[in-house]
């Protein structure tokens, strides 16, 4: 046995005996009207599940584990990144609740409810979770914040909610004493009945997409390029709370779906969910799938910046009892592998607060080298099919940061630059993304070109 495929065959058992998947439930929608009023849509066939001891507590969990088994993410700075500037709006409130769904039928729900239903943002991207005051007749005002549907998604703004409350100044904890007090209290999480695979299959009937040859995630902006520079022009763009995409009906004689990872549209297990709409609307030939990501490094800092290949996918979440049913790992028929010298096992979690000293550990002495939320739920999806061996995929991860086991070390290297490495890879993004559609005749090769501008 070679001795990759050896170390391949004792991280499947090992992984195996000592774990399970964790249960990820994915409720979710979105939609379009971001008017102040609230609407009279009415939705009878949507509703919303109340989850707040569900994710409030695992929330807990996760935060006490962080503490206990080191951090290596500035909790504050992630906390206060997307809500420091809101801090008294959120603890004045009488409650904070967080709706997981279409921003049209979270309104439609709540007509009922409030008096009004203002953004606390001008302009807020309709894919993040967006902030709302909603007024009572008492005067009373709730936070309202409306996401998307996803577990994961409730379940990272509640953390992040959470350490708010312990991250206020003393000025705060005076003038908002007895709201931090039992601020816990104030959480609600609620989810929609549509779930986001009804949501993306909505989304692609709306906008005419089907029967894609190729579908590309991620960086869609260098594969636009790649594109632009051939001559293959105007895409039909669309963009609203699901998804942000660019449909290419004619690129060299294939239809082309491009579509966008930014503002949390496809966050962890809602890839899973697009994976399977993809698939409900390609007909019985599945797409080519192309998936370049971005993901952490597990004490392995010299691979910062550069694209791995990852060969299998593992489920990293540290409470995997949760899931009954399912597997572990996945292989990973990776396409990509010739494209990059650097080959990874590769985990997801459902959260970076995830991702301790004691699981970074963990994960270096069992060799999984990357990390991401997507990549797990996308192979799921893939692996569930019954013509799985047709499904060609090319997966590869842009690694931004280092998750080190030591809380001292690498602090250059860690979420907070992920940005700046990102911004640094264009050139090294776009190489790998025009190998992959050259291999998919979707670019033509080098000396074709060549000799067609000499002409």
């Amino acid at each position: 046995m070679k001795p990759y495929a050896a170390t391949l065959t004792a991280l499947i058992l090992i992984f195996s005996l000592s774990c399970g998947s964790a249960q990820i439930d994915t409720n979710r929608a979105s939609g379009d009207d971001h008017s102040n009023a609230i609407t009279g849509l009415n939705e009878p066939d949507v509703t919303f599940e109340d989850r707040t001891d569900e994710v409030v507590s695992q929330a807990q969990r996760l935060i006490h584990k962080n503490a206990r088994e080191g951090a290596v993410l500035s909790q504050r700075w992630y906390t206060l990144k997307r809500f420091g500037q809101y801090q008294d709006a959120i603890f004045s409130a009488s409650q904070i609740v967080f709706y997981g769904g279409l921003e049209k039928e979270v309104r439609a729900h709540l007509g009922r409810d409030y008096t009004s239903l203002v953004a606390l943002e001008k302009d807020q991207e309709p894919g993040d979770i967006r902030l709302f005051s909603a007024k009572r007749e008492s005067s009373q005002h709730d936070l309202v914040i409306i996401g998307q549907n996803g577990r994961e998604v409730a379940l990272k703004t509640i953390i992040r909610l959470i350490y708010l409350a312990g991250f206020a100044d003393a000025e705060r904890q005076r003038k908002h004493r007895n709201a931090l007090h039992s601020f816990t209290e104030s959480l609600k999480v609620f989810l929609s009945s549509r779930s986001a695979r009804q949501e993306f299959i909505g989304f692609f009937a709306k906008h005419g997409v089907s029967s894609p040859d190729t579908v590309l995630i991620g960086f869609i902006g260098d594969t636009r390029a790649l594109l632009k520079a051939q001559g293959i022009h105007d895409p039909e763009l669309y963009s609203d709370e699901s998804l942000r995409i660019n449909w290419f009906k004619n690129a060299n004689g294939r239809k082309v779906l491009l579509v966008s990872i930014d503002y949390n549209r496809i966050y962890a297990s809602r890839a899973e969910d697009l994976i399977e709409a993809i698939f409900a609307v390609s007909g019985a030939s599945p797409p080519a799938i192309v998936f370049l990501g971005s993901g952490g490094a597990i004490e392995d800092p010299s691979i910062v910046g550069q694209i791995v290949t990852p060969t299998m996918v593992l489920n990293g979440d540290p409470f995997p009892a949760r899931q009954h049913t399912g597997v572990l790992v996945h292989l990973i028929r990776n396409k990509a592998v010739a494209q990059t010298s650097i080959k990874t096992a590769h985990a997801s979690v459902e959260n970076v607060v995830v991702e301790t000293t004691r699981w970074a550990e963990r994960m270096k002495s069992n060799r999984v080298r990357t990390v991401d939320q997507e990549l797990f739920h996308i192979m799921k999806a893939v692996n569930s099919r019954a013509n799985v061996q047709r499904v060609e995929m090319y997966v590869g991860i842009l690694v931004t940061d280092n998750i080190s086991s030591n809380v001292d070390g690498n602090t250059d290297m860690t979420l907070e630059h992920a940005e700046e490495t990102i911004s640094k890879t264009a050139t090294a993004r776009r190489e790998f993304l025009a190998n992959i559609l050259t291999e998919l005749r979707i670019l033509e090769p080098d000396e074709i070109r060549s000799s067609q501008q000499r002409r």
